[in-house]
C-alpha cells in the first residue's frame, strides 16, 4: 500500500515539473487602457497576485474591424507597452489582438483581419519587438477557412519580408478557438499556420473542464487525436473565466466565498485539470505536444471580469471598482449547488488525491468544488481513515 501511494505521488510531482509550462495565468483585456491613461492595468501586475500569478503572456484588444484599416491610439499604445516592460516584472508574449464581429462599410472581417497584420508591422513591431518583446498578433474572430487562409497568406508575406530586412525582428501569432467550436476546416487551417491558439472553457471544476477539452481534441480539432496531429504547430492555452455575473458552473467566481483571495482556487482548478486531462483526453504524448515547454497554458478571459476574484484589496491597490459584495451574493448562491452535485464518483476520486496528501504530509491537492459543512466533514473522513490504518 506505502509503495502503491508513493508512485502515485511520484507521477503526480513528475508532472508538476515537467509539463506545466511556466506556471502562470495569461490576461486576456478588452479596455484600452492607454486611451484615457488608465493605470490600474500596469498597477495589477505591480501586485503580489498580479507578479505570483499573471506571469505569463498579456493580450491586449488594439483594433476591430469597425475602424477600417486604423490603429487608433497607437502612440499611447506603444508608450503603454515600454512601460508595462519597464515597470512590471512580466516577461510574457503581448499580444495585439484584433476583435472581430464589428461591420466593416466596405470588405469583410477577413479583409480587415488581413489588413491588421499590416498595421502592426508598420506602426508597433518596429518600434517594439526588438527592446520590448516579445510580441505577437492575436486574432478573436470567427472567420472561414477561406478567411483564415487570407490571414496567414498575409502572415507569411510578412515574416518573409522581415526575416530578409529585419532578421531581429520576429512575431508570435495566435488565434482565440472556443473548445466547442464548429467549421472544422475553418480549425484545421487555424491549427496547421498559427503557432498558438487561446481555447475558451466555461466550467468551475476540473471534471467539467477536462470534459471540455476532451471535446476540443477529439471532436473540435479535426486531427488532434490522429496519426498526422505533428502537421499541426499551434499550441495551447486553455482560458476560463472569473466573471462574477457568469451561470454557476461556468466561473472561478463561484469560490469567491469561501475565500475573498480567490484567485489560488481558480488557478488550482485549470493548473489541475491539465494534470488530470494529461494522458487521459489524449495519448500522454500527443497531449504534451500541444503543449509549450516553458509556454503559458492556462488564462482568464476578460480581466475586466475576472479581476474581481483577486479580491477588493487588490482592486483598491490599483484604483479598480470594488465588487466584493457582488462576488460574494454570486459565490453563495453557487455554494448550495455545488456541494450537492459533487458525485459519488467525484468523491472517491477525491478520496484518493486526499488520502495521498495527507498520508505524506504534503499541501492539500485541490480537488472539486468548494465544500459547505457536509463536504468538509467528507474529507475529515478521509484523513481519519488514513490515521486508522
Amino acid at each position: 500500500m506505502i509503495h502503491t501511494l508513493v508512485i502515485i505521488a511520484a507521477s503526480v510531482f513528475s508532472f508538476s515539473a515537467d509539463a506545466h509550462g511556466n506556471g502562470c495565468l495569461a490576461t486576456y483585456a478588452r479596455e484600452k487602457y492607454w486611451r484615457d491613461g488608465d493605470p490600474s492595468f500596469i498597477e495589477f501586475f505591480k501586485t503580489d497576485e498580479g507578479k505570483t500569478f499573471n506571469c505569463g503572456d498579456v493580450y491586449l484588444a488594439v483594433a476591430d474591424a469597425s475602424q477600417e484599416g486604423q490603429l487608433p491610439d497607437r502612440d499611447e499604445l506603444i508608450q503603454f507597452v515600454k512601460d508595462f516592460r519597464e515597470q512590471t516584472e512580466n516577461n510574457g508574449t503581448v499580444y495585439f489582438t484584433y476583435v472581430g464581429g464589428e461591420s466593416p462599410s466596405r470588405g469583410t472581417d477577413a479583409d480587415w483581419a488581413a489588413d491588421f497584420v499590416s498595421l502592426v508591422e508598420l506602426f508597433l513591431l518596429y518600434e517594439l519587438a526588438s527592446e520590448y518583446g516579445p510580441v505577437g498578433i492575436s486574432f478573436s474572430a470567427v472567420l472561414d477557412e477561406a478567411g483564415w487562409s487570407k490571414v496567414f497568406d498575409a502572415v507569411d508575406d510578412t515574416r518573409r519580408y522581415l526575416a530578409r530586412y529585419y532578421p531581429d525582428i520576429t512575431f508570435e501569432v495566435d488565434v482565440r478557438l472556443d473548445h466547442s467550436s464548429h467549421g472544422k476546416e475553418a480549425v484545421d487551417e487555424v491549427m496547421r499556420r498559427s503557432n498558438h491558439v487561446s481555447v475558451t472553457t466555461f466550467a468551475s471544476r476540473q471534471p467539467e473542464l477536462v470534459d471540455m477539452y476532451s471535446t476540443f481534441f477529439t471532436s473540435t480539432c479535426p486531427h488532434c487525436n490522429d496519426d498526422t496531429y505533428e502537421d499541426y504547430k499551434a499550441k495551447v492555452t486553455f482560458v476560463g473565466t472569473g466573471d462574477c455575473s457568469a451561470p454557476c458552473g461556468t466561473t472561478m467566481c463561484d469560490y469567491y466565498a469561501l475565500n475573498p483571495n480567490n484567485v489560488q482556487r481558480a488557478y488550482d482548478e485549470l493548473y489541475y485539470s491539465i494534470n488530470d486531462a494529461r494522458g487521459t483526453v489524449l495519448a500522454r504524448d500527443r497531449f504534451d505536444y500541444f503543449l509549450k515547454a516553458n509556454g503559458t497554458l492556462i488564462g482568464l478571459d476578460h480581466f475586466e471580469e475576472s479581476r474581481c476574484i483577486y479580491g477588493d484589496g487588490v482592486l483598491r491597490a490599483i484604483g479598480a471598482p470594488l465588487c466584493g459584495a457582488f462576488a460574494t451574493e454570486h459565490s453563495d448562491g453557487c455554494a448550495e449547488i455545488q456541494c450537492i452535485e459533487h458525485e459519488e464518483s467525484d468523491f472517491k476520486t477525491d478520496k484518493l488525491k486526499v488520502s495521498i496528501y495527507f498520508f505524506f504530509g504534503l499541501p492539500a491537492l485541490p480537488v472539486g468544488p468548494a465544500r459547505s459543512g457536509k463536504c468538509v466533514h467528507r474529507e475529515e473522513t478521509f484523513e481519519m481513515h488514513i490515521e486508522g490504518g
